[in-house]
C-alpha cells in the first residue's frame, strides 16, 4: 500500500510540473503574440519585450523575444501584408 501511494504521489509531482511548464509556454506565446501585432499592447507587469520590425515589399515584419518574470523567454516573428 506505501509503495502505491508513493508511486501516485511522485505521478502527481510530475503531472504539476508539465502542467506549469504548459501554462508558462501559453502565457509566452501569448505575450508574443500580442507584441507581434501592428499596434502592440504593453507587455505585463514583469515581462521584457525584444521588439523588431522591417518593412519589405510592402509587407511587415514584426520580431519580438519575450522573458517572463521567471527568466523564460521565447520569440516569435509574425508577416504583415496588405490586401491587395
Amino acid at each position: 500500500m506505501v509503495m502505491i501511494v508513493t508511486a501516485l504521489s511522485g505521478y502527481q509531482r510530475v503531472l504539476m510540473h508539465s502542467f506549469a511548464l504548459r501554462h508558462q509556454y501559453l502565457q509566452i506565446w501569448r505575450q508574443a503574440w500580442q507584441q507581434t501585432a501592428l499596434y502592440p499592447f504593453s507587455p505585463a507587469e514583469g515581462w521584457k519585450a525584444n521588439r523588431m520590425q522591417t518593412t519589405q515589399s510592402g509587407c511587415v515584419s514584426i520580431s519580438v523575444t519575450m522573458v517572463s518574470p521567471s527568466g523564460r523567454q521565447g520569440q516569435m516573428t509574425r508577416l504583415h501584408c496588405p490586401n491587395r
